[in-house]
């Protein structure tokens, strides 16, 4: 007959085996809760002015086909633990690794801190610039209130691309076009910031008009 303290031991033994198995199963499984997870364990243990360079770096170790993924799971780790100052320079760092992921990783930071759409377009447009169409649709498109403020600051950041801007903001949002349009006769110029000024002035005209009818 086994001593009793022996037989406690061996539970302790085994239960203490079972859950470090539990653990590596856990952290190892592709589907797992647990993966997603990992960027708060990771950008934990580094000090706030590393976690831009370190989320790029969670972001670039990723497969091609997680990196989406796993860039959502890192500006959500970082919307949790840092300020939300830190957040656009996070943002800059992961597009200027990544920019093909720039216009998911601009519509997340939005999702998460949407008080502070002008300062992600901006991280954005100066760490991928060649994106910037894809950067003002995605703002565009998760923060539609917020257009006007988008589409001038990419234009601050690059003037030339005022264009690209434009199809970026018709192709989040189309009923803008004919705003647009009307603001591009009316101003008679080639003025990017009169034009925009303009077209939120006949978008709060027409919203006004309308209200008033269905009154």
């Amino acid at each position: 007959m086994f001593d009793r303290k022996l037989l406690k031991w061996l539970a302790a033994l085994g239960a203490a085996v079972g859950l470090a198995v539990l653990v590596i199963w856990l952290v190892s499984a592709p589907d797992s809760q647990a993966v997603a997870a990992t960027p708060f364990l990771a950008l934990s243990r580094v000090p706030v002015v590393e976690m831009p360079a370190k989320a790029a770096d969670l972001v670039q170790a990723a497969g091609p086909l997680e990196r989406q993924t796993t860039a959502a799971a890192v500006l959500r780790a970082v919307a949790t633990m840092a300020r939300p100052g830190v957040m656009p320079y996070v943002v800059s760092a992961i597009c200027r690794r990544n920019p093909d992921l720039a216009g998911t990783v601009v519509a997340t930071a939005i999702q998460l801190q949407p008080e502070d759409v002008p300062y992600f377009c901006r991280a954005a447009v100066c760490a991928a610039p060649d994106r910037v169409e894809q950067i003002v649709e995605s703002a565009c498109t998760a923060r539609p209130d917020s257009f006007a403020s988008v589409a001038l600051v990419a234009s601050g950041r690059l003037p030339a691309a005022n264009n690209l801007i434009l199809y970026g903001l018709t192709n989040a949002l189309p009923g803008l076009q004919p705003y647009l349009d009307q603001a591009a006769q009316r101003s008679g110029t080639n003025d990017f910031t009169a034009l925009i000024n303009q077209t939120v002035r006949l978008v709060a005209e027409a919203t006004k008009a309308q209200a008033k009818k269905q009154q």
